[in-house]
């Protein structure tokens, strides 16, 4: 499958989007200079306000006609796919030794789109342990992945605030996988969610305002929040708006393969397992109150879609997934998700940052922009009323 079809009016809006901000690094509160993205000429550090403009990123598409960019008052939010460093069982990079850092590891212009995100998330597959018993695991041709503890160092590097936990394989070493997994990641001081245990539902991120962001996640595995139970959803949802400023919502659902690449209605099942109506699933979080949903699970990217002005992203596919995990044609395109959130949580602008993996089995921008390119020909299929808004954004900043 070609990853250009249907492409050229995206990339002429991603031409026009770089000439009208500039093309450079969108700078954090801290108002630390970033490095170039996709070639963009870097910007002096300038403090940001709510009157002073700040150039967006090149891939960026602006739909807000109240807000600008760079307003003190939108949230950036950055998401990524699954994560799997590199397993004891399934092998482990030899280039994430004990002084790695993560600039010489993934690249400083990868690094800084997530250290200026107000948050940043990515889907942690697999445990953070490093005990010797067998997986608890019964499956008799499957995967159990046993991540080294001293990975989350990584992640702690890379900016990540928060991961989900609520996909099939945060289980993989049992109770004790879990233990470790939270523990290490509480050391480091990142968050986790997506479990169905009184601590593991939820996470909160702290924003520059003093508020906070509410995130959940949900799957069809054991132990997570059910995927399938959207009265539970909703609940959830509902409350954590109540007392959050911003709530994001993940998911790790939908049949996994590029035969699967397309958002359909209707349950998805995989070998057997119902992986939910992600379609559903995604309306029902923002109807609730969900300001932004943001899934994972296909191994493949999926389409985009706004929805009652708030942003769906269906899978950001496989961001770094070391070894295991196929990382071969559009398996190994990783988008990186950076949106800027209105405070009525409503989504003002986005960008999409192009990751591949293929070779390294880590994720380096892609100059070609083939996972942003895939991921905006899957929109004007699958949701042509988004698409046409994109092209709006492009005509209402002409």
């Amino acid at each position: 499958m070609s990853h250009n079809s249907d492409g050229g009016g995206y990339r002429s809006i991603a031409f026009l989007s770089a000439t009208l901000f500039a093309a450079a690094g969108y700078l954090h509160f801290s108002g630390i200079a970033l490095s170039q993205v996709h070639d963009a000429a870097p910007v002096s550090a300038v403090a940001r306000s709510a009157d002073v403009p700040v150039a967006l990123p090149k891939h960026a598409y602006w739909l807000s006609r109240e807000f600008r960019p760079g307003d003190m008052r939108l949230v950036g939010i950055v998401g990524a796919g699954d994560v799997m460093m590199g397993s004891r069982d399934q092998g482990l990079n030899p280039d994430l030794h004990a002084d790695a850092d993560i600039v010489s590891v993934v690249g400083g212009d990868l690094a800084a789109i997530f250290k200026r995100a107000d948050v940043a998330f990515v889907n942690l597959e697999g445990p953070l342990y490093d005990g010797d018993e067998a997986s608890s695991k019964d499956c008799g041709h499957c995967y159990a992945f046993r991540v080294p503890t001293a990975y989350a160092q990584l992640l702690s590097q890379l900016g990540v605030h928060a991961v989900s936990l609520a996909n099939n394989h945060s289980g993989d070493y049992g109770e004790e996988g879990r233990a470790s997994t939270l523990a290490t990641l509480r050391f480091h001081h990142i968050g986790y969610f997506g479990l169905d245990r009184e601590d593991g539902r939820t996470a909160d991120v702290a924003l520059k305002d003093g508020t906070e962001a509410g995130m959940v996640s949900f799957a069809p595995n054991n132990d997570t929040l059910d995927i399938n139970d959207l009265d539970a959803e909703a609940r959830i949802v509902r409350s954590l708006k109540s007392t959050h400023r911003i709530v994001i919502v993940s998911f790790h659902g939908g049949a996994e393969g590029e035969q699967y690449e397309h958002v359909a209605e209707g349950h998805a099942y995989f070998h057997g397992e119902d992986r939910g109506d992600v379609l559903r699933f995604a309306h029902n979080a923002i109807d609730a109150g969900a300001d932004i949903v943001i899934g994972q699970g296909p191994h493949v990217p999926r389409a985009l879609e706004i929805y009652r002005g708030h942003l769906i992203a269906y899978s950001l596919g496989n961001f770094w997934t070391y070894g295991a995990i196929d990382t071969s044609a559009v398996r190994g395109d990783g988008p990186v998700l950076e949106a800027w959130l209105a405070p009525d949580g409503t989504v003002a602008g986005f960008a999409i940052h192009s990751t591949e993996q293929h070779d390294s089995g880590v994720p380096h921008l892609d100059p070609a922009n083939d996972a942003e390119q895939l991921i905006l020909q899957l929109t004007r299929s699958d949701f042509p009323d988004t698409a046409a808004a994109l092209d709006a954004a492009e005509h209402a900043q002409d």
